[in-house]
């Protein structure tokens, strides 16, 4: 199991990383959200504070948001916040700062329960948390390095402000690699499973993703989130790890949880495993 200070990759992992203060591209992802609802509401495209879409992301994100602070320090300070987008589109991402933005989509065509849906929020949360655009964007400055190995003015630090860099968009169209889903799919899981979703729900959620986006080649959510035999059989392989923290949250052992989506009883996890 990772560490809140554990680091899955070394080496120009935090070098790519460093090029982007933690707090400037926060407040540039803080702007973008706002400028992303402020768009969606004047094209009546925004779900209001008081509809069922609005409410039921909300309510799963505040459930989380406590498991989640242990994973970087600076959330603590982050000011959480949702929209969600009437859009056909099956899409979400978590912007840097705790920004969620949902599509409609994703509601209403996905057909994911609660469960699941708990289970692709906590994901989510979890590349926030862990800086994966932030490492992304990064790359995307190294690679602009002109041949006196500076940056150029595009993306010089002091002018991020001037040039926004489109966090949404790129992350919309910004494909994770294994090692990101990897640590997403473990820590997603650890603080969904904490907040008393049930962390099974991640392989149902995962197959009808996979059955529902597989068709978009460049931006499903598939494509973005590659989602392969292996990847799917490492999170049936870390059920055992996770069913005590779910079980634990709802007041329940592991033997008294009751089967889920045709997976059967849950395995006790023995000592040697």
């Amino acid at each position: 199991m990772y560490g809140p200070s554990n680091q899955l990759r070394y080496g120009g992992y935090l070098v790519f990383r460093n090029l982007i203060p933690s707090p400037m591209l926060e407040a540039q992802a803080a702007e973008e959200f706002s400028q992303i609802a402020y768009g969606a509401e004047h094209a009546n495209r925004l779900y209001g504070d008081a509809d069922a879409h609005v409410t039921r992301v909300r309510s799963i994100v505040d459930k989380m948001v406590p498991y989640s602070l242990k994973w970087n320090e600076r959330a603590k300070g982050w000011k959480w916040d949702v929209a969600v987008v009437r859009s056909p589109d099956i899409r979400m991402y978590c912007l840097p700062g705790g920004k969620i933005v949902v599509y409609g989509g994703l509601l209403d065509r996905a057909h994911l329960n609660d469960n699941e849906l708990g289970m692709l929020i906590g994901h989510e949360i979890a590349h926030a948390l862990r800086e994966h655009a932030r490492e992304r964007l990064g790359q995307l400055q190294a690679s602009q390095l002109d041949s006196s190995g500076t940056i150029p003015q595009l993306f010089g630090l002091a002018d991020l402000g001037a040039a926004p860099l489109g966090i949404g968009s790129r992350l919309l169209e910004m494909k994770y690699e294994n090692t990101d889903e990897t640590e997403a799919d473990v820590i997603g899981s650890d603080i969904a499973s904490r907040a008393g979703f049930d962390p099974r729900a991640a392989v149902t959620l995962w197959d009808k993703l996979a059955q529902a986006t597989r068709s978009n080649r460049e931006q499903g959510f598939i494509y973005v989130h590659p989602y392969s035999p292996a990847r799917r059989q490492d999170i049936v392989k870390r059920l055992p790890d996770m069913l005590p923290l779910y079980a634990k949250a709802i007041g329940k052992t592991v033997d008294a949880l009751p089967d889920y989506a045709g997976m059967g009883r849950p395995r006790r996890k023995l000592a040697r495993d």
